[in-house]
């Protein structure tokens, strides 16, 4: 009997822009993000290397990675990162909206907390009238094209759940690792904690899919006013 082989997914990208286009837009929609919350925009040199790596990642489809991970400190922009990627996606996006059920993945870019997909996790895992809408959203950033997990590692890594242990973020990022979906992930981790924090097996495809962008000790932007 004949083995199927495992398909590489076409990776994500926002082709046809060149990555110096990319970068220039990117750099927009962070000052973007960064003002709308009242603070000032603190151009150092490590950012602006942030964003290059970001953007080259955006650029290139020809990468083996299929995610970002954006760890460091806390306040230092990884969040606004996210936000302002998903802002360019928003304003680049030019798909018509599919139907319902009809595409997997399904388009779009979503972000959620890594603690309040833990409570979407134990509606999904049982399932009934009362929680109906919670199964729903679960499944819907389950299969998004582009999904951000923020603050990977405030969650509980297991919690019960009408007697059942609960490994939320293990089990969403072990299906899109399944299925080569685009995913990002923040963290106040640094790469060696996500393997004390989780398990090795988890580690190990974290690392698979993941680019690692370290923002390390810099500057909180929420110092600046």
């Amino acid at each position: 009997m004949e083995r199927k082989r495992k398909t590489t997914v076409e990776r994500f990208s926002f082709s046809p822009y060149t990555r110096e286009q990319i970068f220039q837009m990117l750099i927009a929609s962070c000052q973007a993000e960064v003002r709308c919350r009242g603070r000032k925009f603190e151009y150092t040199q490590e950012y602006k290397h942030h964003v290059e790596e970001i953007s080259s990642w955006l650029a290139t489809k020809d990468r083996s990675s299929f995610g970002l991970f954006l760890c460091g400190n806390r306040g230092n922009g990884k969040s606004t990162m996210v936000n302002a990627v998903k802002s360019l996606y928003q304003f680049l996006d030019d798909a018509p909206a599919a139907e319902p059920g009809l595409k997997f993945p399904r388009p779009g870019f979503e972000i959620v907390s890594a603690k309040e997909l833990v409570r979407l996790a134990k509606a999904y895992l049982n399932p009934g009238k009362e929680n109906h809408e919670d199964v729903y959203i679960y499944k819907w950033l389950r299969d998004k094209e582009i999904l951000c997990i923020d603050d990977l590692g405030t969650e509980p890594r297991e919690s019960m759940n009408y007697g059942d242990y609960v490994t939320a973020v293990m089990d969403m990022i072990n299906f899109r690792y399944e299925h080569q979906l685009t995913t990002i992930a923040t963290s106040n981790l640094t790469p060696g904690e996500i393997k004390d924090y989780y398990d090795e097996r988890f580690a190990d495809r974290f690392r698979e899919m993941m680019t690692v962008i370290n923002f390390g000790n810099e500057k909180s932007f929420r110092m600046s006013l």
